[in-house]
């Protein structure tokens, strides 16, 4: 036996291998006869999570949210993009591409303690920065201080995340930025209520939830956060 053991947590919601595979059908083949078309299986055959990719680089967004955050960069026109927890990096480069496509002047900048399982190749790096920092340590994050706006921040490391958006508030969001928690408000809605519900009323004074976009996908559920004007 084996003396120590990884953490299996770290794989939640990303799997173990970093880079894209296309989905391989193990149980059915791929052209199924239309003479029998009642009887195909009405299931994918192979794990959602793993389908979604964007230019051969995994996609940890499935095309709900895909589609908010386009509508919300037309609408907002960020100059910064800052995403917290990089994994393949096949975000970065969507929110760069998209970018590009809308004209926008904007940095893309992904965060994490450990960018070694970041897959795009240096060819594609423009606009985009890859720089560490620690959920666990805040002083990490200064480097993000004195950023261009409109600003997006989108926590998709799941750790620390009310001390990191307290910090946020503090030094980095202008009124009118974001502040996105993606995939755990159901989560701690259902194991965590009481302090769910305590720590955001914390911020009421200076982050409302967008409705538009709170409610325009199962990742995004309820976390679309906006920085309000300061108080008079």
């Amino acid at each position: 036996m084996t003396d120590t053991f990884l953490d299996l947590n770290q794989f939640r919601g990303l799997g173990e291998d970093p880079v894209y595979h296309p989905p391989v059908l193990r149980d059915r083949p791929r052209d199924w006869p239309l003479d029998r078309w009642a009887d195909a299986p009405r299931d994918l055959g192979y794990p959602d999570f793993a389908r979604y990719q964007w230019r051969g680089l995994r996609m940890l967004k499935d095309p709900d949210t895909q589609a908010a955050y386009h509508d919300l960069m037309c609408e907002l026109r960020p100059r910064t993009i800052i995403e917290l927890g990089v994994y393949s990096g096949g975000s970065l480069v969507w929110f760069r591409d998209m970018a590009d496509l809308m004209g926008l002047d904007c940095q893309v900048l992904g965060i994490d303690r450990d960018l070694s399982r970041c897959q795009i190749p240096q060819s594609e790096m423009k606009n985009i920065s890859l720089r560490e920092a620690d959920c666990a340590d805040l002083a990490t994050f200064d480097q993000l201080r004195d950023l261009p706006h409109p600003l997006v921040f989108i926590d998709d490391a799941h750790a620390n995340t009310f001390n990191i958006m307290k910090w946020s508030v503090d030094h980095l969001l202008a009124e009118g930025d974001y502040f996105i928690i993606e995939d755990m408000i159901p989560y701690w809605h259902r194991y965590c209520p009481k302090l769910l519900t305590e720590y955001l009323a914390a911020f009421r004074d200076v982050l409302s939830m967008d409705m538009v976009y709170a409610n325009a996908s199962s990742q995004l559920d309820r976390g679309v956060l906006r920085r309000m004007a300061p108080s008079a």
